[in-house]
């Protein structure tokens, strides 16, 4: 088993400022996945919604019982569709290192700020390293977490004149950048599109909508800052999203202030708020432990590896296993 030390990694490099070379995310393909999740439609953009701001105050508890189709957290999420929809749109595979989605990398990136464990199920196939996502450890962490996810999605469905919640149903995009020494092809699923705005090259102005409790008192407040905040700024930031909608509640659910933010901007923002934090450290992280997975899979290549990362050891560890991404692999790519 081989396996790479996140403390001694951020023991050199965690005040380092260490800068990143990150292109701006090109889009080059999209999909819309219809209800129920069972058909990827690529290049189709029903699934896109226009933004809208919604009326105040609103209640987030509204269709809980009645009007929401929810997501499987177990259900796969194969790498399949981002090959498929990539490959439609002429890329070439042996300029490509990275091939994975979005919520891969947030785990990943995630690790120097966060203490959740996570998983990621890999394999190298001929010059790129595919990842699967691994769902795995993805019990409720808190009560009423399902009340909660539905906040969220409520909140998009505010934003977007929808009367019912089907959180089943998506629009996605698939970009191309660098991220230091690495190629991606990611996909990652987009909320809904402004009329103005940036957003990747080739794309439009998407947003990223989330909802949040608003801060009863100090520390709670220094919590939005140190722990939300690079969250949301990376999982905009690897998409090129430019804009956050940000959604305020109360703890009955009542929806009770809608902004918008400047992603750029959070970094600053939690810096004066007195909990700053450097996107670069995530970056920095993010490539090194993907250069580490490139270099480990290469030696297992055609073969499926699982990747963990236990928080309590402060270490990732990654194991050859039995899994069909290979033979997925090989069937997808060799058409």
């Amino acid at each position: 088993m081989e396996s790479f030390s996140v403390s001694n990694w951020l023991a050199q490099h965690k005040t380092a400022g260490q800068q990143v070379d990150v292109s701006r995310p090109k889009q080059i393909a999209c999909w819309s996945k219809t209800s129920g999740g069972t058909q990827y439609l690529v290049g189709d953009t029903l699934g896109l919604l226009q933004y809208s701001a919604p009326q105040l105050p609103a209640d987030l508890n509204e269709g809980f019982e009645g009007k929401y189709t929810r997501k499987s957290d177990t259900a796969a999420s194969p790498v399949d569709p981002i090959i498929q929809a990539a490959t439609a749109a002429g890329i070439d595979w042996s300029q490509i290192n990275i091939c994975t989605y979005r919520n891969n990398l947030n785990k990943l990136m995630m690790t120097p700020l966060d203490a959740k464990d996570w998983a990621i199920d890999c394999c190298y196939h001929n010059s790129t390293l595919y990842l699967d996502i691994n769902k795995s450890g993805n019990e409720p962490e808190y009560a009423n977490q399902d009340k909660f996810v539905y906040y969220g999605y409520k909140f998009e469905a505010l934003c977007t004149g929808q009367e019912y919640v089907d959180a089943t149903s998506e629009f996605a995009v698939v970009v191309q950048y660098r991220l230091g020494r690495h190629q991606l092809v990611m996909a990652a699923e987009v909320d809904a599109v402004t009329e103005q705005g940036e957003g990747p090259a080739g794309g439009r102005p998407y947003v990223e909508m989330k909802t949040y409790r608003i801060p009863a008192h100090a520390k709670a407040v220094e919590a939005v800052y140190r722990e939300k905040h690079p969250r949301w700024w990376l999982q905009s930031f690897l998409a090129g999203v430019a804009t956050m909608v940000l959604g305020g509640r109360d703890h009955k659910g009542q929806l009770l202030k809608v902004q918008e933010v400047p992603v750029r901007s959070l970094p600053g923002l939690s810096a004066s708020a007195g909990q700053p934090w450097d996107p670069n450290v995530q970056l920095a992280f993010g490539d090194a432990v993907l250069t580490w997975m490139t270099n480990v899979a290469k030696q297992h290549a055609g073969q499926q590896l699982l990747v963990t990362y236990r928080h309590a050891h402060q270490e990732i560890c990654c194991e050859i296993v039995e899994g069909e991404l290979p033979a997925r692999l090989s069937q997808l790519l060799s058409l």
